[in-house]
């Protein structure tokens, strides 16, 4: 009897500790392969979004720089900005 209980011990608690694993593994291998807005990569990702009931419903792919010059070359807003010139101490006397 103690050896069913022992048994019926171990299955109850590796069931959340396996899935906690899947899940992880998974997770990173989604975040590595930047596909959590596609098709799962592998049997693994399936099983994992299977598991955690995950659709992908409404998540684009984000924009990588590559495909928008916007982001690889980002302009100061104001001429400004980017004038390195130091301000001139008048301007920064405290009116009394």
């Amino acid at each position: 009897m103690i050896i069913l209980l022992t048994v019926i011990a171990i299955v109850i608690t590796g069931v959340p500790l396996t899935a906690v694993a899947l899940v992880t593994v998974a997770s990173r291998r989604e975040e590595t392969a930047r596909s959590i807005a596609g098709r799962a990569p592998g049997p693994l990702e399936g099983a994992a979004r299977r598991l955690l009931a995950f659709h992908a419903t409404g998540i684009g792919r984000p924009a990588a720089a590559a495909a928008n010059p916007a982001l690889a070359n980002p302009v100061p807003a104001t001429p400004a900005a980017a004038d390195p010139t130091p301000a001139d101490p008048d301007d920064l006397a405290l009116a009394s």
